[in-house]
């Protein structure tokens, strides 16, 4: 017979498991390592995004001012060959310019004698750097602008701001000491070859690239 609810014996409740408890903690300490890999993902995959992003923005900062660099080589052979904005321009290739440096004469700004590396030279920049000075815009600067004697200022522009290069390329003038006019293999077609150093900028002004080529000029002959 059983006996009355009022005369039974309280239960004791039951007591958890030392197993159930363990497993918690471990399930807590996995989801905290889970949530740590996981930023860590992240963060690492957040760096390399910002990283791509600067390196894809160095890398067009850097084709930009190659291309102005390359169009400054090109204004630079038609300011050899002529036609120019200042008739005597022309005229005055074939000459070797005393002495070094360049001229800042307006005719015939931009004309170089050697220019000479210097002791502590150690790249182009060392040695154009000073002619290519850019916070000198003055009448009194020995370098050319792109266009400046061949009227083309109006196929390049540049910008403060934006997708175009900070400044106008530049670029000077070196006649070759070298003659070609009276070697055997150049009979019948003599020619004065003069060295050209382009400098061009790109959206971010200290982006620079130099470039050098040499161009030929046939000689007139009787």
């Amino acid at each position: 017979m059983s006996k009355p609810d009022s005369q039974r014996l309280p239960t004791r409740p039951r007591r958890q498991r030392p197993a159930a408890r363990r497993d918690r903690g471990m399930a807590l300490v996995f989801v905290l390592i889970m949530i740590s890999i996981v930023f860590v993902i992240a963060a690492v995959s957040a760096r390399l995004v910002i990283q791509g992003e600067r390196t894809a923005r160095n890398d067009r900062d850097r084709q930009t001012a190659l291309q102005a660099a390359e169009v400054a080589l090109s204004d630079a052979e038609v300011d050899i060959m002529g036609p120019t904005s200042i008739g005597t321009r022309v005229a005055m290739f074939g000459t070797l310019p005393a002495g070094e440096g360049c001229s800042s004469d307006a005719a015939t700004r931009g004309y170089c004698g050697r220019l000479l590396p210097t002791a502590s030279a150690t790249s182009l920049l060392d040695i154009y750097r000073p002619i290519f000075d850019v916070s000198d815009t003055s009448s009194s600067r020995a370098y050319a602008t792109f266009g400046e004697f061949t009227g083309r200022n109006d196929e390049f522009a540049v910008s403060s701001s934006g997708a175009l290069p900070s400044r106008l390329p530049r670029y000077v003038i070196e006649k070759s000491p070298i003659s070609f006019r009276n070697r055997a293999q150049t009979v019948g077609k003599p020619l004065d070859a003069y060295i050209v150093t382009a400098i061009g900028y790109g959206l971010n002004p200290e982006t620079q690239v130099i470039l050098q080529a040499v161009i030929s000029k046939p000689v007139a002959t009787n």
